[in-house]
């Protein structure tokens, strides 16, 4: 529950677990391959517990492995696209991240949209990053969620709308859809601008 385990090794046998999380790094290089090798048009390397670490416990055993997978995927695969998810990382993960070669990051719901399209600007697309608990409430609050997303963001293009993490075990599906539809509607309204408090009914 607390990790205990893997961070035990983490200081106490660095050698061993950089080893192991090696071979985890190029298991996941050959199933991101066999994916794109089946169709898939865009991948996604996801790192749920990276904010769990410091930054230099990080950028030794979490950053190496995504970099190693990223170079794996453009050595064979060029021109697929490649989703960062690291949940819960710091502003300076963030930027270390975006010179990856990712095409976009996903962030979740812990961080601000708005902030982390100024800090990287145009060096990647950025995915996200509505709270999933959002879910639970209603459709009309929902669509406000969507709204206050899309306006984080800010006008133009280079963002994927997303949650910020997994969709919860107790979510109606219809509240799903209702999310869905409220981006199909305001999207458009984002990408060319337009204030979305002002277009409200």
């Amino acid at each position: 529950r607390n990790y205990t385990d893997i961070f035990r090794h983490l200081y106490l046998a660095p050698a061993a677990l950089t080893r192991l999380l090696q071979w985890l790094s190029e298991m996941v290089l050959r199933y991101l391959r066999a994916q794109i090798d089946a169709g898939c048009q865009v991948v996604m390397v996801f790192d749920t517990w990276g904010g769990l670490l410091s930054e230099p416990a990080y950028r030794a055993f979490s950053l190496t492995g995504i970099q190693g997978i990223l170079n794996g995927l453009k050595a064979t695969h060029p021109d697929i696209p490649v989703i960062v998810f690291s949940k819960g990382v710091n502003d300076a993960i963030l930027e270390a991240l975006a010179h990856t070669g990712a095409t976009a990051l996903g962030l979740d719901a812990t961080t601000d949209l708005h902030k982390a399209r100024q800090r990287l600007g145009t060096l990647v697309a950025l995915q996200g990053n509505l709270d999933p608990a959002m879910l639970l409430t209603s459709p009309a609050c929902i669509e406000q969620g969507v709204k206050d997303v899309l306006t984080a963001f800010g006008k133009g293009s280079g963002h994927i709308f997303n949650l910020g993490h997994g969709v919860l075990p107790s979510v109606p599906p219809a509240h799903v859809a209702a999310m869905v539809e409220a981006v199909r509607q305001w999207s458009p309204l984002a990408i060319l601008g337009e204030c979305l408090t002002e277009s409200q009914p």
